[in-house]
């Protein structure tokens, strides 16, 4: 079910109440109706087996006397019981033999109509079979029924009788019947109906109450969720920036002391050329800012490979690294593809953690970048170095700012880092240290839980 605004929740929920109370009134009225019709047709076969046993109990029990005084003639008993007062409302009287048939007329005008050969088997067993027929006018009635008169070596009958007695009176106890069952009808569908339209009200009422308070809660959640968005952008924006910074404060500060040491002396060839190899880092490093600041504003947008990206950061850093003899060594197991805003940020935490391993490995060793696929579609990227170690004083705080590995250092450059790595959903983490190298990896989450935020 959609969430409601406020200004529906007012008005929009008496629609759908009255049409759920007038679906609930009608299964209530389907069903009172049906369990009227099933308790009438019951009750009206009740009423005619009643009648028919009382009139059978005549018949049966005056044969049973006649049979006690040695008479088992079923046609005496019959013309005896015919003339009875209380049956004057017989109408016709027929007796058939043991097996339905031979039927020999006693009163009436007409013979009543034998009992059906499959019925033969429920006589034999003493049931009294009646038969309600209303006459084509509705306002007349007959009721017909067949008598076993049971024999002396039973299971077996010495007669069967068929009676038609006046229905005029059953008839109008059925109209009784039916005049009783639509008053009780009418109370319990009043009774249960307005106890169902009440609950339905309350219930729908209680569940507009429950949406309006989720609809608050959802539009608190999306007003926290773009704040954390607009948090996050900021955040991951902030860190590029105080990547630029930290990476220009040093080569600057470089530079101008190369060009206060010159004053009017001619450049040495030498010292030109480390001037131009400070100068292409820092065009370099602002290069990179500005794509990543470019992409993030969404001007393009496009995948590259874990394997293109890599040999970008030996492409900027190599020509350091083989002025001192430091070779630097790939292994790039990863399959995975990026957006262009996370491989650019990712680029920029993977170059700061390369020019650390740089600067901390010594003359003519190495420096190792391997990126592998986790089995959960995770990505990691490790980078080791071969210095010295880092000390056990600073593992602890090493991703605070003012906490640096370096002398004389500020402490930012892993703060900063791992604030851009966090900007994408990833970390930064130092896996191993000691008197051989250390090694830090960048872990980054499946695809399908990445977050990036928007510009």
């Amino acid at each position: 079910m959609g969430i409601l605004k406020p200004n529906r929740l007012q008005h929009g929920m008496h629609g759908p109440t009255l049409a759920a109370v007038a679906v609930a009134l009608a299964v209530l009225l389907l069903t009172v109706l049906g369990t009227r019709l099933q308790l009438r047709r019951e009750l009206r076969v009740g009423l005619a087996e009643r009648e028919a046993r009382g009139v059978a109990a005549l018949f049966q029990g005056r044969f049973a006397a006649l049979r006690a005084e040695g008479v088992d003639d079923p046609l005496l008993a019959a013309v005896e019981v015919a003339t009875l007062p209380q049956l004057a409302y017989v109408q016709r009287i027929t007796v058939f033999d043991a097996r339905g048939g031979l039927p020999s007329r006693i009163y009436g005008e007409e013979s009543v109509p034998q009992p059906d050969p499959s019925q033969l088997e429920r006589l034999i067993a003493g049931e009294v079979l009646p038969e309600f027929r209303v006459h084509a006018d509705g306002k007349s009635a007959v009721l017909r029924m067949h008598i076993p008169l049971p024999d002396s070596t039973a299971p077996s009958l010495a007669g069967i009788l068929g009676v038609e007695v006046a229905g005029s009176g059953l008839l109008e106890e059925y109209a009784q019947l039916d005049r009783s069952l639509w008053r009780q009808g009418f109370v319990t569908l009043l009774l249960s109906g307005s106890a169902l339209a009440v609950a339905i009200t309350i219930a729908f009422s209680r569940l507009a109450r429950a949406n309006q308070v989720l609809f608050e809660r959802s539009e608190g959640l999306a007003r926290a969720n773009r704040e954390l968005m607009v948090a996050t952008k900021t955040g991951a924006m902030g860190a590029v920036a105080s990547h630029l910074v930290h990476g220009l404060r040093n080569p600057l500060a470089g530079l101008q002391g190369f060009l206060a040491s010159l004053g009017d002396q001619p450049v040495a060839a030498d010292d030109r050329a480390e001037a131009l190899v400070t100068l292409r880092r820092m065009r370099a490093l602002i290069d990179g800012v500005v794509r990543v600041l470019r992409d993030s504003g969404g001007v393009s947008e496009f995948e590259i490979a874990m394997s293109e990206l890599l040999p970008r950061v030996l492409q900027r850093l190599d020509p350091a690294a083989q002025a001192r003899g430091v070779r630097s060594v790939l292994q790039s197991h990863s399959h995975r593809r990026l957006h262009n805003r996370e491989a650019n940020i990712l680029l920029l935490v993977v170059e700061n953690l390369v020019s650390n391993a740089l600067e901390a490995a010594p003359d003519h060793s190495e420096v190792r970048i391997a990126s592998v696929d986790g089995s959960d579609g995770s990505l990691m990227v490790r980078v080791t170095d071969a210095g010295t170690g880092i000390a056990p004083s600073v593992r602890e705080h090493l991703f605070e700012p003012t906490v640096s590995t370096k002398p004389g250092g500020s402490g930012l450059g892993l703060a900063i880092t791992r604030q851009l790595a966090l900007s994408i959903g990833g970390d930064v983490s130092l896996e191993s240290t000691g008197s051989d190298g250390s090694t830090f990896v960048v872990h980054f989450p499946p695809p399908e839980r990445v977050s990036v935020a928007d510009a």
